[in-house]
């Protein structure tokens, strides 16, 4: 038998988890499809057998906590389903479903979707960063909804979920329902020679810059951050690297750019650089296997600069 796909939604109450799925399940290539929709909260908009195109999917609805294996497997023994879609309630962390319950092994899992309201983001963000960090490590899809692109600053929306995890493929939904695209959205400009990052956009440069390669190949760029030497690679190149808060106090990485360029004895390392060079990239393996395109600087020349007010990088 073949394999059933599923769709695993979550985010907080009135979000738009229900108009996402219906969506998804009307979809050309899914419509044609057994479904089940295992929904468990109710919002303002309810499931309409209308808004479905193709088969109409059977509806479950239980509580969060009534989700465990035996209930999966018992839909799969009843049902035979193709495709299944889970409504889970926000409230509660993505990680009760996949560390805790186990699922047939027909399941394969399609997409782990996050769906924010950016209308509300910010005030949420600020006092539920840690169930916030839940969704974006779990799911491998962020969908930023009603955002008024006058007023929210995409970038930043990116940066904190990028800061959590890098892999995260992100999609902004404008308040009509329009795809809106970040590249229009940048606080700089990549068709200066050199185009002049600003300090604090350290980070939404690197994280950029790991899912468009075509966006900065080659392109020039003048980045300010703290020289650091490595063993391996002195005298050919230093890391210029920042300290990034990504979800708690306690929650501080570094977002470090390879630089290459040649330099003999008196290379100011610990020093604050602000370096202009060539972006270029090189391939490297993700932890799960999967190959990344990492950006490094190929370096004209560099100057030693004043450390930024903000030493630490905040994507929120």
């Amino acid at each position: 038998m073949d394999d059933c796909l599923v769709y695993f939604f979550t985010g907080f109450l009135d979000s738009g988890k229900t108009t996402a799925i219906c969506s998804w399940a009307s979809n050309e290539q899914l419509a044609s499809m057994k479904s089940i929709i295992i929904s468990t909260e109710e919002g303002e908009v309810e499931y309409d057998e209308s808004l479905f195109l193709g088969v109409k999917p059977m509806m479950v609805h239980v509580e969060t906590t009534d989700i465990d294996s035996s209930l999966l497997f018992s839909l799969e023994e009843k049902y035979k389903p193709e495709l299944i879609f889970i409504e889970w309630n926000g409230s509660v962390s993505p990680a009760d479903f996949f560390d805790k319950i186990d699922v047939p092994d027909r399941w394969l899992l399609a997409a782990a979707v996050a769906i924010v309201d950016a209308s509300t983001y910010s005030n949420y963000y600020k006092n539920m960063q840690t169930m916030f960090a839940d969704y974006y490590r779990y799911c491998d899809t962020v969908i930023f909804n009603r955002v008024d692109a006058e007023k929210d600053n995409l970038p930043k929306l990116r940066g904190s979920v990028k800061s959590i995890n890098p892999a995260t493929n992100i999609n902004f939904m404008g308040i009509n329902g329009e795809m809106l695209d970040i590249a229009d959205h940048l606080p700089y400009d990549l068709n200066a020679n050199p185009c002049v990052i600003a300090a604090d956009d350290f980070g939404l440069f690197y994280t950029d810059a790991l899912d468009n390669v075509e966006r900065y190949g080659g392109k020039r760029v003048s980045l300010i951050g703290q020289a650091i030497e490595m063993r391996e690679t002195r005298g050919r190149a230093f890391v210029l690297q920042r300290n990034a808060y990504t979800c708690c106090a306690d929650d501080i990485g570094v977002i470090g750019v390879l630089c290459f360029y040649n330099y003999k004895s008196g290379f100011p390392a610990g020093a604050w650089l602000k370096v202009t060079g060539t972006v270029a990239f090189f391939n490297d393996k993700r932890p799960d296997g999967k190959q990344i395109a990492v950006p490094t600087i190929k370096v004209d020349d560099y100057a030693v600069t004043s450390k930024p007010d903000n030493e630490t990088i905040y994507f929120s």
